[in-house]
């Protein structure tokens, strides 16, 4: 058992965005979880595993990648703070289908596969929330589709800037947990695109852009831009 967290998960207040789902299943795992830090580039789970365990990031970021013919790595998703994983795998008796890796120093909270059904059914919010859960992924993944062939390229990597980064007053700053090859993979372009599409909005001073950080100077104008 883990102690304390849940309310920082939250301000104490439900919301329309998927908040008390959330919350539901931060207080399932912090209760029967085990907790474990795991480091930078280390793999939580690998391809063609036998899938033992469901997993909660409580803090830090994951990638769910698999491996393409050619062998380079695509970045499938991301899975946030307060994110559930590796749970489709175990709920149809599957091998794992992709491998899970931290991309930042992370804490994961997991539940053995032998008890995580019976823990569902003893605590139906719990099972409510997995089940909406898995509902918005699928519709954003229908609208991720949907982006990848209607949306330019500088519109896919503005949203996933403002996703990852934290706003502060105008400024959004984005801290890149991700090479820009990853970065190609989860937006659908190449990387030579990435950079120089970061490129040119560092010479059009929208951004400051740097190695491993972009620094967006009015989040409000750059999203009135796309």
């Amino acid at each position: 058992m883990n102690q304390g967290g849940i309310s920082s998960y939250s301000d104490g207040s439900a919301t329309d965005n998927g908040e008390a789902e959330q919350l539901a299943l931060a207080k399932l795992f912090e209760e029967f979880g085990a907790s474990r830090d795991v480091k930078k580039n280390a793999f939580i789970f690998r391809s063609e595993e036998d899938s033992q365990e469901i997993y909660f990031v409580r803090d830090g970021l994951v990638k769910i990648s698999q491996f393409a013919q050619e062998g380079q790595s695509i970045t499938l998703f991301l899975r946030h703070r307060g994110e559930v994983f590796g749970a489709a795998e175990v709920l149809t008796g599957q091998k794992r289908q992709r491998y899970a890796r931290c991309i930042t120093d992370s804490r994961i909270l997991s539940i053995p596969a032998s008890s995580f059904t019976d823990l569902l059914k003893q605590h139906p919010d719990a099972l409510f929330a997995l089940t909406v859960a898995n509902a918005r992924r699928l519709l954003q993944t229908q609208r991720y589709v949907e982006t990848l062939i209607s949306r330019p390229v500088a519109w896919r990597l503005a949203q996933l800037l403002l996703q990852l980064g934290v706003r502060t007053g105008k400024e959004t700053v984005v801290t890149l947990p991700l090479s820009h090859e990853e970065i190609s993979y989860v937006i659908g372009c190449s990387r030579q695109t990435v950079t120089e599409t970061l490129g040119r909005w560092r010479d059009e001073g929208i951004v400051r852009y740097e190695k491993k950080q972009v620094v967006i100077f009015d989040t409000d104008a750059f999203e009135q831009r796309l």
